[in-house]
């Protein structure tokens, strides 16, 4: 592969490219696009030493390569820059492979993206963007969700989607923060379908599709926001003429591609301009599933459930494909989180990230469990949106109880030097950027509690993904934590040699030697076989503190192992033997804990509370660390918090 890429730099190099901007355009950088990059024919291979290679980056979008990989006449297309081909690129191509859905093509934006798609060797899959088909040649150094260049760029791919819809094609549009399970071509060719036009995605959490039911969306209804992270277009003699009137409305700065076909599929249903057409509902909407678009109104659109195709809440919180025993297609990590971290944290943990091999392979780890949970009081599921009060608070106080056991995972791996691998926390609450009911968002009630917590939940994952330091500390200069995603040690790509290399460390269950920092040899009291059939279980007279801990951990079997597990890191690990070690670790840890969010603004006002609520993870006797919070009103501590107040007469109550 270095040898092609080599071959491809040199290329670029002769075309006078200057390499990739990180603002403004190329033109107007006086920085063209490569001749490579803007062929309209396939390209000759590459000659490097008398041999033939095959071009490192993507050619021309031509009918040959469309109809080429196409299955059952459809392709299934996703268009990127390299701001987030860098984030989900890769695991995209991974997945669709991984999910045995051939027909995939990838259309890149700018040069970058090309070059890194025939470093993958997957250039039989993909094509260079047409520049003239372009409304928007900008480019950028950051991803910002609202910002010029994310609003042009998504315009941009409905460009690209219409150009290979032209060659005659249905087309399946994926983003690429979306993660393809299955094949989906059984579901948009099945018997249900066959009135429909266009399935578009929804920004729905909940579905009315009953069990094991296999079709459109029940509630399809131009009442819902759509979403365009992925649609359905079925080739048929009015799509063209619908990709030229979804497209007239870029130059009208209504928004992004998604705002704009609201507008074209919902007219005045979407932002109340009383101006515009409505889209018609037909007699037989209800048994069909279907509406016709406002501005092409022989053109019929349906949902898709998000069940089969997931967003993050509906496969995280509410599990609906599994509840539901329906199959599930895709899930685009959208209601996830805030930033490309907790996307991208969400997909570690379901197994569909692609990281490079030292990923899996390289470092060592310290992996804990969590025990003694909080009880949920009877009948928590079925508690109303009245009492989201009591709800919000049991879930936080359990996710304190779960943050105070990974306080000591934390200090221990720490201590060790070593990779921790989360748990599975529990929730008992949904978290938002707007109010909850009932713990839930937008009044649905599928989520039962508890739910395996996206990481984001409790922690913020962009400050762990930087690794636990102690800035300037003289015990621990130079020892950094990460992280790793909870089904790590599940992950097929983690080498049984890291697995087996294993010791589990447990507390006696008799006293320790009385005094501080015992040598570790008293410390270590039995080594045995681990009941998991490998590695070894080792029994040590706790709790230690970090200095015996340290020294323990530096004798075998310890040192040789990959993996080091604790049932019960609180069991093993007491504290910093520095006063200032132990406050300075109190410190950085907290910084590294979320808030929950959000109340209704009826509960702000009636009962006085604030917007969210601060995680603790700091135990109860490190509590005089805890940091005030800054002087505003919309946060607080759990244990700041007063007793329930009852609603009175005359209280806004939450809707």
């Amino acid at each position: 592969m270095s040898a092609i890429l080599f071959a491809v730099l040199a290329l670029l190099s002769s075309s006078g490219a200057q390499g990739a901007r990180t603002f403004g355009s190329r033109e107007e950088a006086g920085d063209p696009l490569p001749t490579w990059f803007t062929a309209d024919e396939p390209l000759e291979p590459l000659e490097q030493e008398g041999r033939a290679l095959k071009a490192s980056h993507c050619g021309p979008l031509t009918k040959e390569l469309v109809l080429g990989v196409a299955k059952n006449n459809t392709v299934l297309v996703t268009v990127v820059d390299n701001i987030v081909w860098k984030c989900f690129g890769p695991s995209w191509v991974e997945n669709v492979q991984s999910a045995n859905i051939t027909y995939w093509l990838v259309g890149a934006l700018d040069p970058e993206t090309s070059m890194a798609l025939g470093a993958m060797g997957v250039t039989a899959h993909c094509f260079n963007a047409p520049p003239e088909r372009l409304k928007y040649k900008g480019t950028d150094s950051t991803y910002a969700w609202g910002s010029n260049h994310w609003t042009q760029t998504t315009w941009n791919k409905v460009h690209i989607i219409k150009n290979v819809y032209e060659y005659g094609v249905h087309v399946i549009h994926s983003d690429s923060d979306v993660t393809w399970f299955n094949d989906p071509i059984p579901y948009f060719f099945s018997p249900r379908m066959a009135p429909i036009h266009i399935a578009m995605a929804t920004d729905a959490l909940s579905t009315g599709n009953p069990e094991g039911y296999v079709g459109p969306e029940v509630q399809t209804s131009p009442h819902w926001n759509i979403n365009t992270g992925i649609y359905f277009f079925r080739n048929w003699e009015g799509g063209l003429d619908f990709f030229n009137m979804w497209l007239s409305w870029q130059p009208r700065n209504i928004g992004h591609d998604q705002d704009g076909f609201n507008l074209a599929v919902r007219g005045a249903w979407f932002r109340g301009d009383q101006g515009m057409p409505t889209a018609i509902i037909p007699p037989d909407m209800h048994q069909n599933h279907y509406f016709l678009a406002a501005f092409a109104n022989t053109t019929a659109i349906t949902f898709l459930p998000v069940s089969s195709f997931a967003n993050a809440y509906t496969y995280v919180n509410a599990r609906l494909a599994e509840q539901l025993k329906q199959p599930l297609y895709e899930v685009h990590w959208v209601w996830g989180g805030s930033n490309m971290e907790s996307k991208r944290q969400n997909m570690r943990d379901a197994l569909k990230f692609h990281d490079e091999p030292e990923y899996y392979t390289e470092g060592t780890f310290l992996s804990f469990d969590l025990t003694d949970a909080l009880p949920a009081p009877e009948g928590f599921n079925t508690w109303d949106m009245l009492k989201t009060e009591e709800m919000v608070r049991f879930h936080v106080a359990a996710g304190n109880q779960q943050l105070q056991q990974a306080y000591y995972a934390f200090a221990a791996a720490l201590v060790a030097n070593r990779t921790l691998v989360m748990p599975r926390f529990l929730c008992y609450c949904a978290k938002n950027w707007y109010q909850t009911q009932a713990c839930r968002i937008n009044h649905e009630k599928a989520t039962k509690f508890p739910f395996v917590c996206a990481l984001s939940q409790l922690m913020r994952v962009k400050r762990l993904e930087m690794g636990l330091t102690l800035p300037g500390s003289t015990d621990y200069s130079g020892h950094r934590v990460h992280i790793r995603e909870y089904s790590f040690l599940e992950n097929p790509k983690v080498p049984d040699a890291i697995k087996k290399s294993y010791v589990e460390v447990v507390a006696s269950d008799q006293p320790r030697p009385p005094g501080n920092s015992q040598p570790p040899e008293l410390l270590l009291l039995k080594t045995e076989p681990s009941p998991k059939g490998y590695g070894h279980r080792v029994t040590v007279a706790a709790p230690l503190n970090d200095v015996e801990l340290r020294a323990l951990l530096a004798m075998s079997p310890f040192k040789e192992a990959r993996v080091i597990h604790m049932p019960k890191p609180h069991k093993i690990l007491s504290g910093f033997v520095r006063p200032e070690t132990h406050r300075q670790y109190d410190d950085e840890i907290q910084k590294r804990v979320a808030r929950w969010c959000c109340r209704s603004p009826a509960d702000m006002k009636s009962r006085n509370l604030t917007d969210n609520i601060q995680f603790n993870i700091l135990p109860q006797d490190r509590m005089k660390n805890l940091a005030p919070l800054p002087m505003q009103p919309r946060s607080c501590y759990l244990h700041e918090l007063g007793p329930i107040q009852p609603y009175k007469p005359g209280d806004e109550l939450p809707s």
